[in-house]
């Protein structure tokens, strides 16, 4: 038998995740309320819990679509859904902020869960309780890979068949995220299909969630790129070197920069790969040698979110 699991990125987040360790705070909260009633009921709350906590489609309340994201059957589905939450959760609430990351999650589970709902043979009708935190944890997974698909991800792996082996290796995250979406994708089709689909896995609300979060990203993105173009002529004023005087000097070498007491504190993200920490008069010589791309984003101590770099070429930060 062949087991791996993601145990890494090859990214260094800059502020604690404090959205994704709150997620894991309450899945991990409930789940252990719902077990100590569990035993103290002599498994009678189960009921209960499936009926106020889960969601059932043909007869759920509006709440059931919020609560449903954050219990579980199981510890090993718990363990292994705040495995991928924290690993994929602290890069993306990192890179796009605290505040739109935990929209984001929310509204990818709730997309996982009505895609679910459509691509399940009674659609609204059915009454097999749905419940974890997967299809949201996709979401997540699928704003990762327009935020980071030529990153690589670390796994770990076991091995056993008559002798025990075990390792560690690296995919890219696009090839990696890809297989695991094909994968679902070909689980919920079948299951879309089969007039028998008595619950288990619920592939259709991990290939919604996937596809919500890449929308999400897509559209964030967008409105970035659009906010830029937009404002072109005053993005190029705010430069300290004069784009200009470039082209009139093409050949001309740059001159080195004074040596300056400035502490590195700015740290930039190209979209693949996270450098720093840098000075302010760094990263303009850098936009100066155009080394940095329009879509290149900083963040230094203090803030709360990672930045358009084009706001760093004529002011020091705030």
């Amino acid at each position: 038998m062949f087991i791996a699991i993601p145990v890494g990125m090859n990214y260094r987040t800059e502020r604690l995740p404090l959205v994704t360790l709150s997620l894991i705070g309450i899945n991990t909260l409930v789940y252990l309320v719902s077990l100590i009633f569990f035993f103290s009921t002599q498994g009678d709350s189960n009921i209960w819990i499936y009926e106020h906590l889960w969601l059932i489609p043909a007869q759920s309340f509006w709440w059931m679509y919020l609560t449903s994201m954050f219990v579980h059957a199981g510890i090993f589905h718990l363990l292994g859904n705040m495995i991928f939450l924290f690993l994929f959760g602290s890069c993306v609430e990192d890179l796009i902020g605290r505040a739109r990351f935990a929209i984001f999650y929310l509204l990818g589970g709730l997309v996982a869960e009505l895609i679910y709902i459509v691509m399940s043979p009674e659609h609204f009708a059915s009454m097999i309780p749905m419940g974890g935190a997967s299809g949201a944890i996709s979401a997540c997974m699928g704003m990762y890979l327009l935020l980071r698909a030529s990153a690589d991800i670390e796994f770990k792996y076991f091995l056993w068949f008559l002798v025990i082996k075990a390792g560690e290796f690296e995919i890219p995250a696009w090839v990696a995220i890809t297989f695991w979406f094909l994968k679902d994708l070909l689980w919920a089709v079948l299951g879309m299909t089969s007039k028998h689909n008595h619950g288990g896995v619920a592939f259709g609300a991990h290939v919604g969630g996937f596809l919500g979060g890449l929308a999400m990203i897509s559209i964030y993105k967008w409105i970035i790129r659009l906010r830029e173009t937009e404002e072109p002529e005053a993005a190029q004023s705010r430069l300290i070197i004069d784009p200009t005087k470039i082209i009139a000097a093409q050949n001309a070498p740059i001159p080195a920069l004074a040596a300056t007491s400035e502490t590195p504190t700015i740290f930039l993200h190209d979209g693949s790969e996270q450098t720093g920490p840098f000075t302010l008069t760094q990263v303009q010589l850098k936009l100066h040698r155009g080394e940095i791309g329009r879509e290149g984003q900083y963040w230094s101590e203090g803030m709360t979110e990672w930045q358009s770099v084009l706001e760093l070429a004529g002011s020091p930060l705030q």
